[in-house]
């Protein structure tokens, strides 16, 4: 009977299709992504590819700026930024993906070539993280439908997830799994405190039109703090694992590029001393996020 009387009237739209900003951000993003992976490791920071690259991501970005001002209509609209709340949570986005996911990545090696670990188990030991943040999540989520306020989650998951990072600081040869599970647990309380709470904000905060395109900007800055985080630590961890290499085992070749195979068949006193150096520059790279975490 429904299908039969009642007819939906349907209007058709023509939209203009936002390609050339499109374009842009892909390959200014692109390129910075690039300068920060490639930079200190591939190439040295003054060389030429690393000093173009870094040109021409901010040369593009701006290129994508001024695109998006003129644009029909825009892929992210600059008006957007002008919203508080889009502006600090997206920041708070682009900083969570900076400092969590560019050192959480590396927790799986971590146990792969310091606990020997297989590659299924070091990737199940990211499961207590998940369940914390699907706790807080639900549970921050039916508290916000019943008072009707979010801003006290995201301000005690940013302190709960910060103590998560410096508890991943602790990390070393001994640590044991049922440690490092509960490090994860704290860890993912705070993000579902943060990460779902940030989207329902900025979606509260726009007009009905704009949902659509705030919830995909907000998001796109986090994954693009993910990718640089990803990028910036690697470097550094690349880095550090070099000089303590260098330090530990002066004069002995030994892969700066490890895998777990390698290093297993590594001899005994040179396994112990690779170990406790990458054991190491993990500790640097934990606690370099813990640190610029905590700063927000």
């Amino acid at each position: 009977m429904i299908g039969v009387v009642f007819r939906t009237r349907t209007e058709r739209v023509e939209h203009v299709i936002d390609y050339l900003g499109a374009g842009l951000l892909a390959a200014g993003l692109s390129s910075i992504v690039l300068f920060t992976s490639l930079g200190g490791t591939t190439y040295a920071w003054d060389s030429a590819p690393i000093v173009i690259m870094a040109v021409l991501g901010v040369v593009l970005l701006g290129l994508f700026v001024l695109a998006e001002s003129r644009a029909v209509e825009p892929m992210l609209p600059l008006d957007l930024f002008r919203n508080r709340t889009f502006a600090v949570t997206s920041g708070i986005g682009f900083i969570i993906g900076l400092a969590l996911f560019g050192s959480v990545t590396y927790l799986p090696l971590f146990l792969q070539i310091v606990r020997s670990k297989s590659p299924t188990n070091s990737g199940l030991q990211l499961t207590p993280m998940m369940g914390g943040l699907l706790i807080t999540s639900i549970v921050s989520g039916q508290l916000i439908s019943k008072f009707g306020r979010y801003r006290p989650f995201p301000i005690a998951g940013t302190a709960v997830m910060t103590a998560g990072m410096v508890l991943l600081t602790r990390l070393n040869v001994h640590t044991t799994t049922l440690e490092t599970s509960v490090y994860m647990v704290v860890l993912g309380l705070g993000l579902g405190m943060v990460m779902q709470v940030l989207v329902i904000a900025v979606q509260n905060a726009v007009t009905y039109k704009n949902i659509g395109v705030a919830t995909s900007g907000s998001i796109l800055f986090r994954q693009v703090g993910g990718s640089v985080g990803i990028a910036i630590f690697g470097a550094i961890f690349a880095n550090r694992l070099r000089a303590n290499l260098a330090k530990a085992l002066p004069g002995v070749h030994v892969p700066t590029s490890p895998t777990p195979t390698i290093v297993r068949h590594l001899p005994p006193e040179v396994h112990a001393k690779y170990v406790g150096a990458f054991s190491a520059a993990l500790h640097c790279l934990t606690a370099g996020s813990s640190q610029f975490s905590s700063q927000r």
